[in-house]
């Protein structure tokens, strides 16, 4: 008998949906059909074609096949040994993040419990939490971290050693100024503590997004200052604040530059 729950407490960054397990009649067939989100099949027992990208896989008990969103897919239970499968279903921003740092993809959607246990054991927990009574999102999500981390850890991306560090290092010049925003931070700064000319970290900056860390400094807090405009009371002089101005006259020159209009006449 099959079971299956839905998560109704939905998480635009990282959302585990649905998920369940599936016994199936022999030759039974599901397909051709696209998926809105993201799935994970484990299959427990027997037998069955996975298809994608017009290409056929003949899988076994022991297997797990991914599933894109919008890609066409089509499975088939075999006609002697019909499988069983736990199955979840996912999205977000953060997993369409995640899931590029892994080689998994629709053009490599096929991998074993021998590389990985742990996934198959994640996947039990999962079922158990689901059949908790209280309110389990939390819970849900945490496993599907787990799940994420470890497709990272077996499967990671092939990139080449040159770009992934120049990657790494915009990568963390970017969360440096998320984190430290809020107050007088100098480009200088950012350059020193990551220990990297600031003419090199300005070339980061272009190719990765086409504009500087200065600039990219300076749309992190007027964005932030738009939530806080919107999303709350606060005075424009406490919000240039705590976006990083200690000068209000500066800030809203600043604002109006970009945003085309001045910050209360955007409240």
């Amino acid at each position: 008998m099959g079971y299956f729950f839905n998560n109704t407490i939905e998480n635009q960054q990282i959302y585990l949906y649905s998920g369940g397990y599936d016994p199936t009649e022999k030759g039974h067939t599901y397909g051709p059909t696209v998926r809105s989100g993201y799935m994970l099949h484990y299959i427990y027992s027997g037998k069955g074609i996975f298809s994608v990208n017009g290409r056929n896989y003949h899988l076994k008990a022991g297997d797990f096949f991914f599933i894109e969103p919008d890609k066409l897919i089509k499975y088939e239970a075999d006609q002697d040994d019909p499988w069983a499968f736990y199955w979840i279903g996912f999205r977000g921003e953060l997993v369409k993040e995640y899931l590029t740092r892994t080689s998994i993809s629709a053009n490599y959607p096929i991998f074993t419990s021998k590389n990985n246990q742990q996934i198959k054991d994640i996947l039990s927990e999962i079922i158990e939490i689901s059949l908790i009574s209280e309110e389990n999102d939390l819970l849900l999500n945490v496993k599907l971290l787990e799940i994420l981390y470890q497709l990272t850890r077996c499967f990671p991306a092939e990139t080449s050693s040159a770009r992934n560090k120049k990657n790494t290092m915009f990568m963390k010049a970017a969360q440096y100024i998320q984190n430290n925003y809020e107050r007088d931070l100098q480009i200088s700064e950012l350059s020193k503590s990551l220990s990297i000319d600031r003419s090199y970290l300005h070339r980061l900056f272009i190719k990765e997004l086409g504009i500087g860390p200065k600039e990219y400094l300076t749309n992190v807090r007027i964005r932030k200052a738009k939530e806080l405009l919107k999303q709350s009371d606060l005075p424009v002089k406490v919000i240039a604040y705590s976006v990083g101005y200690e000068n209000t006259q500066q800030f809203s020159r600043v604002f109006k530059k970009i945003v085309g209009i001045s910050p209360k006449e955007f409240r």
